[in-house]
């Protein structure tokens, strides 16, 4: 690795002694754990067992106290620095129980003491490095104080050129690996003093002023920790030079460890990258979709979400992923490359990627506390809906967007009457051309949904009821479903300065306006020569694509085209698919079917129960602009798996070049044979990824189609094309067919 000198080694501290003056050395080596011989020992109160903490009153005399090593190996301590005594000397115990008017003594760490067995108070990592600049700059600001290094306990002193900045200049250390000698450390965060700055030490009196002075112009901090990164030796003089690392060993934290956050993670380790990778999430679940929270949610039955993982705990140990759950991250600084958790947990980064999503609207002065007001954007939302659902035999839905129409549609299907209110004239008015909406606005009221278009009602919830007075009418449910969007996390971003505008705004590959910070998913707003004010796409397509291009900006790896977004929906029986940025002022160029139809228009299409017609829509886009995705998986397989297991199908009747048969079979469950050219194959009817019926896509060119994604996969090995990384292979099997009956062979 290439490097840049930025300082020289001043001074090196060791305190064998736990909260005892140490001593100064001209060279030291350093391990995982910190420097040799430090804090080996501690002084234990005999009454308790435990080490002695010179932040409680009663022991303010402890770093009076000084340790040393003679020839490195015997320890000695000294009360006045005149007289030394060994550790284990009675006489020394004797002064030290007489000195704190109880019964103490020195032991080293790790040996049974008073019952137990004595333990640091503290890890001996991370190590404490402090520079000469700041503290001449507390010299500055202290002129009548003695301002001694021995103060702060640092075992690193360096000298640093002047940034010219406001900041300490060790600060810029924090998120770096830099070397000094053989010794490898990373800058972690800012160093909390306590009151032991300000207490008396041989030779430094007593001066409260200290402390007050690091609070009010420190932040209490004074220095920094260093992560021993590799251990080795370090010397006075020694140079300090900046380790410029390969993209592939940067540290990546990424906050927000939802669909798009667990999907980025994963896609990192794909692609090479060794380095650290820290996942901070609200929730307490690991990375899950959230499509099926609405697409797949039937009230009557009993609740198991389909919830599909996207990164798993197992997943994460196996990548060697930090899992944060639970784990609310509140401050970004990006000049300190520094995150802060609502636990007050500091963690450095080199880059950090924001996956925060957004959080349900609501509708303000509505929510009294009575149970009857939902959304929905997390498990622990559709389960209380689920709950709450139980039992209701009418409920209203606010928003004609594609949340609240799959509400409705949901809803109907456990048959609970459905008033559906918008604002807007037809439904999904953003989205969808007046036609497309008007065909769907008719299956809902087919199906039984009464949609109230252009309205706005006030609502009122009660114990027992939701009231909408509209119109002069008052009409009441049982409870309330708001779907009108969501507001994106992006107050993070904000407080950290970065260009924001109904989300974080960024590039096409995620970048903000700070080269080592991204955004992706629902709260990113993307800016493209087509769309400088930006978009903001809030899709299962949009997280997953988002999540690979950032991933590969990041370790300065290839970004493909942006592809032709994709998007699809279930309500009423059937799946919506649109392939384009749909523009709901355009007129069709074409339309084909009735029942279940197909438009198209200029840069987009549409189709109902036309998986296969918006496919191949979207592959012309493709081949007719710069917009292409590589077509080859991560690994291209030639030859058909080896099979030993026979499995008997039967008689079948004669299946159509490009069409399939469903059979289920006792020990492998539900399976797809599938004739191409005049060849049969067999796969699983599962999506390895989506989790959807592969009886529902279609075959084209000696592959099986997903519905939902359009991943395709390889009949012969199933091998995943056009799809996430990370897709697994759909199960395959080889087909013998003997005197007209069907075999499978696994």
């Amino acid at each position: 690795m290439s490097g840049n000198t930025v300082g020289t080694v001043d001074a090196l501290w060791r305190y064998p002694v736990s909260s005892v003056g140490g001593e100064k050395v001209t060279a030291t080596h350093v391990h995982r754990k910190g420097l040799k011989n430090d804090r080996l020992f501690a002084i234990f109160d005999h009454e308790t067992g435990d080490p002695v903490n010179p932040a409680k009153k009663q022991w303010y005399g402890v770093p009076k106290l000084q340790a040393r090593l003679e020839d490195g190996r015997r320890l000695q301590l000294s009360i006045d620095t005149h007289s030394w005594f060994r550790h284990d000397d009675p006489v020394l115990t004797e002064l030290l129980s007489s000195l704190y008017g109880r019964p103490v003594s020195v032991h080293p760490y790790g040996v049974e003491f008073a019952g137990k067995i004595t333990s640091h108070r503290y890890t001996l990592s991370p190590i404490h490095l402090l520079s000469r600049q700041s503290l001449e700059a507390l010299k500055q600001l202290l002129p009548e104080s003695n301002v001694d290094e021995r103060r702060f306990r640092p075992n690193i002193v360096v000298d640093l050129p002047d940034n010219g900045g406001s900041e300490p200049p060790e600060y810029a250390l924090i998120g770096k690996e830099f070397r000094l000698g053989s010794l490898r450390l990373r800058g972690a965060r800012p160093c909390g003093r306590c009151s032991f700055t300000t207490l008396e030490q041989p030779g430094i009196a007593d001066d409260r002023s200290i402390l007050k002075t690091l609070i009010s112009n420190f932040d209490k901090d004074f220095g920094i920790y260093c992560d021993v990164v590799e251990e080795g030796d370090v010397a006075v003089g020694d140079s300090i030079v900046v380790v410029q690392k390969p993209r592939q060993l940067a540290s990546v934290a990424v906050v927000g460890a939802g669909q798009a956050g667990g999907t980025l993670a994963r896609v990192l380790r794909e692609l090479g990258h060794n380095g650290p990778i820290t996942l901070f999430g609200d929730e307490s679940h690991a990375p899950y979709e959230r499509p099926p929270l609405s697409k797949s949610f039937e009230p009557t039955k009993a609740l198991t979400l389909p919830i599909t993982s996207v990164l798993s705990a197992s997943d994460a140990d196996e990548l060697a992923i930090d899992l944060h759950l639970d784990e609310r991250v509140v401050h970004i600084d990006r000049s300190r490359r520094l995150l802060e958790t609502a636990s007050g947990f500091k963690h450095s980064y080199d880059y950090v990627v924001l996956a925060t999503g957004g959080d349900a609207r609501r509708i303000p002065l509505l929510n009294r506390g009575h149970g009857r007001v939902h959304s929905i954007r997390t498990i622990r939302d559709a389960q209380t809906l689920h709950g709450a659902l139980e039992g209701s035999h009418k409920i209203f839905v606010v928003g004609g967007g594609w949340l609240g129409l799959e509400m409705a549609s949901a809803a109907r299907k456990a048959s609970v009457d459905v008033d559906l209110f918008a604002r807007q004239s037809h439904v999904c008015s953003r989205v969808l051309p007046k036609v497309v909406a008007e065909f769907i606005a008719d299956a809902h009221r087919r199906d039984g949904v009464k949609l109230h278009l252009g309205i706005e009602p006030r609502f009122v919830e009660y114990p027992d009821r939701i009231e909408a007075h509209y119109q002069g009418r008052i009409e009441t449910a049982d409870l309330l479903i708001a779907a009108i969007g969501i507001t994106p996390n992006d107050h993070l971003a904000r407080h950290a300065g970065l260009e924001c505008s109904d989300g974080v705004v960024t590039d096409v590959d995620g970048r903000t306006i700070d080269p080592n910070v991204f955004a992706i998913g629902d709260v990113s707003r993307q800016r493209s020569p087509g769309a400088p004010q930006g978009i903001r796409l809030e899709s299962w397509q949009n997280a997953i694509e988002q999540a690979g291009r950032a991933a590969r900006a990041i370790l300065e790896i290839k970004v493909p085209d942006v592809p032709l977004p994709r998007f699809w929906s279930d309500q009423c029986g059937f799946t919506i698919h649109i392939a384009g940025m749909p523009d709901p002022s355009a007129t069709p160029i074409s339309v084909d079917g009735l029942e279940n139809p197909f438009w198209r228009f200029k840069g987009f299409a549409v189709g109902i129960n036309r998986a296969k017609d918006v496919h191949q829509f979207a592959v012309q886009q493709a081949n007719s602009t710069t917009a292409v995705i590589s077509d080859e998986p991560d690994e291209v397989i030639t030859d058909s798996p080896k099979r030993t297991t026979r499995y008997v199908v039967g008689e079948l009747e004669p299946i159509a070049d490009g069409e399939f048969v469903k059979v289920s079979i006792a020990e492998l469950g539900e399976i797809l044979i599938v004739n191409t050219e005049g060849r049969y194959y067999a796969v699983d009817d599962i999506c390895p990824h989506a989790n959807a019926s592969l009886a529902e896509g279609f075959v084209e060119n000696r592959r099986i189609v997903c519905p939902l994604h359009f991943a395709e996969f390889d009949l012969v090995h199933g091998t995943a094309y056009s799809a996430p990384n990370g897709c697994p292979k759909a199960k395959t099997y080889d087909v013998e067919v003997e005197n007209e009956v069907f075999y499978l062979w696994e």
